[in-house]
């Protein structure tokens, strides 16, 4: 995304309660004018190819009855969704895709060269719906851009109208890409932004080892420090109310929730580094416990293919 193209959006739903918030919070945001939105849903096949090679002549009827109800279900879903975000102003078009829904997801927002997807965190047991656990979380985690993965709101959230964003900074270009994107929204007057560092705490044995690594820790305070003045003082938050804290913390993604959740934020922006599979599987990534376990939704950012190095 840049400032003379329009945002592109991806939402993907199924018609459970969680893919309508999902639509809810994506007209409650403040995006650019030129922001344009695709509103898909993917169809499992009903039947394996194995399966449709030995249907009879009544039943391949049947079954191309089924699956042109199917098809007329989803495409009046997609329409009803695509008439809400025309009103609030997005320009929409839809899609019905059959398949695996992740993988087709996956593929389209990288054919469409989307700047973010929208999902909702959690579906249903409905086996025609297929926004599960599983479903958002390989999105989440294969997407060639952001995702915004939506959670609906509490019963106990706060009534304050003003909109509360956490922001999970650490200076990395995952990072700074999260601000550039923010910062380019025309978030209304009032926000409250709130910038957090968390620097995980190196607790080791030896006490001569400690020593040394101790100017190394207070330089890396500092810089953490400096960058969030930056962030607060070089950026245009215009009337944004922009607050920053630096934490030190055993465990990087429990301070970032409890902040959230202290916060009482409507959502959570933190960079996606986009770890390799090895990673993944070695380390875990704080941006995928963040997005698991917070209590509001989360958009985790990806730099564009072409800023990354």
């Amino acid at each position: 995304m840049n400032s003379t193209s329009p945002l592109k959006i991806l939402l993907a739903t199924d018609g459970s309660d969680t893919a309508l918030a999902a639509t809810d919070f994506l007209m409650g945001l403040p995006l650019p004018t030129k922001t344009e939105a695709t509103v898909m849903t993917v169809l499992k096949s009903l039947l394996r190819e194995e399966e449709m090679a030995e249907l009879d002549e009544e039943q391949q009827e049947l079954y191309e009855k089924v699956s042109h109800e199917t098809n007329s279900e989803a495409q009046q879903l997609l329409d009803t969704e695509a008439q809400r975000l025309q009103n609030s102003g997005i320009h929409t078009r839809t899609l019905v895709r059959s398949g695996h829904p992740a993988e087709e997801i996956l593929r389209e927002a990288s054919d469409g060269r989307y700047d973010i997807i929208v999902v909702g965190s959690h579906g249903t047991h409905d086996p025609k719906r297929f926004l599960l656990g599983g479903t958002s979380d390989r999105v989440f985690e294969y997407a060639p851009c952001s995702v915004l993965i939506v959670k609906p709101a509490s019963d106990e959230a706060d009534s304050d109208s003003h909109l509360r964003i956490l922001l999970g900074y650490d200076d990395s270009p995952p990072a700074r890409a999260a601000v550039e994107l923010l910062a380019a929204l025309p978030l209304p007057e009032n926000t409250r932004l709130k910038a957090v560092t968390a620097l995980p705490l190196i607790k080791m044995f030896r006490q001569d080892v400690r020593q040394q690594l101790n100017w190394i820790w207070k330089q890396k305070q500092t810089l953490a420090q400096q960058a969030l003045e930056r962030l607060k003082k070089e950026v245009d938050w215009k009337n944004v109310d922009v607050s920053t804290e630096l934490l030190e913390t055993k465990d990087v993604a429990s301070a970032l929730l409890e902040q959230a959740e202290a916060f009482n934020s409507d959502l959570m922006v933190i960079g996606n580094k986009g770890k390799t599979s090895f990673e993944r599987f070695l380390l875990g990534s704080v941006t995928a416990k963040v997005t698991h376990h917070a209590p509001c939704s989360v958009l985790a950012v990806r730099q564009p293919e072409t800023d990354r190095t």
